[in-house]
């Protein structure tokens, strides 16, 4: 499985596209998904801003998208 991968934001589900509209990004045509050993985190591709509020919050979302997906 990949690390990280980019996928267009229309093709996420619409709670997902809810987070990025939350965050500034609901008009970002694709968007990074981030695999680690604690989180799956969601960004503007290679933008160090998003970077930097993710680490702040991402663990609360990252809860929340597990219990989505099943993981």
């Amino acid at each position: 499985m990949p690390r990280s991968f980019t996928i267009e934001r229309e093709n996420l589900p619409e709670v997902i596209q809810g987070w990025l509209r939350a965050v500034g990004l609901g008009e970002e045509e694709v968007v990074e998904l981030i695999f680690t050993e604690d989180e799956i985190l969601l960004r503007r591709p290679m933008s160090p801003a998003l970077r930097a509020w993710a680490r702040g919050i991402s663990d609360k979302y990252d809860k929340a998208f597990r219990q989505i997906v099943g993981l």
